[in-house]
């Protein structure tokens, strides 16, 4: 059995051949084998995008691994940031006028209010020097967390979280060889799917980071797919 994990967003959602990397995924399965998504976004932004197509994952990586799926919506893994830290970095965030809004992630919803559990905390900003400074400074006062910048969010999440982390939990749980697993993305969050032995893969219009890491570029996830089962 051979596992697939595919970042969302510009990957398997890229705005021209979803469809077809879907019917593509539908053969994989079909093969008997398992597909995953893995993606930055909290459950229902992603549950949204995903309405109206039958997408047959087996779980869903979300967060960048802090909160993990399965195919009935159950939480079978999660890692918090702690609820002090978590606190002191929204106030942080919401203090800052290149912020526009800020709101914490529990797992299950999103909220401004600072004094929850927050699986991920994220700021949207309008000033990218300015968000690298406040980065750099919450990583270095907290060590308890970890973030990055995408295009226009800010991103914190506890530590040791991160999407390969997601992925080695599911494939040890269900005892799946590492050389049988394969990934996909196309952001500077993917980088982590290619710390492991894992097949990965990255976007012909990928980050320069991450293909220098990856074993090969591909215009859609279905190109990919199509090479996987030929191996076959």
């Amino acid at each position: 059995m051979k596992l697939l994990v595919a970042d969302f967003d510009d990957t398997l959602f890229d705005g021209k051949n979803y469809q077809k990397n879907l019917d593509y995924i539908n053969k994989f399965t079909e093969a008997g084998h398992l597909f995953i998504i893995a993606t930055g976004r909290y459950k229902d932004s992603l549950l949204s995008d995903m309405n109206g197509f039958k997408i047959p994952y087996s779980y869903l990586i979300c967060n960048d691994g802090a909160i993990i799926f399965d195919k009935n919506l159950n939480v079978i893994y999660r890692k918090d940031i702690p609820k002090q830290v978590s606190y002191d970095i929204a106030i942080k965030l919401k203090q800052e006028n290149f912020i526009v809004s800020c709101y914490i992630d529990t797992g299950l919803t999103l909220t401004k209010e600072a004094d929850v559990t927050a699986n991920k905390v994220i700021g949207k900003f309008n000033n990218r020097d300015k968000a690298e400074e406040l980065l750099e400074h919450i990583n270095n006062k907290y060590s308890g967390v970890n973030g990055y910048l995408s295009t226009k969010w800010l991103n914190i999440t506890e530590r040791n979280v991160n999407k390969g982390e997601g992925i080695k939990y599911v494939a040890d749980l269900l005892n799946i060889n590492y050389n049988n697993i394969y990934t996909i993305g196309d952001n500077i969050n993917d980088l982590s799917m290619s710390n492991y032995k894992f097949n990965s893969y990255a976007m012909d219009n990928s980050v320069e980071e991450l293909k220098k890491v990856t074993k090969k570029t591909y215009g859609a996830v279905y190109e990919l797919i199509e090479d996987i089962l030929k191996d076959e």
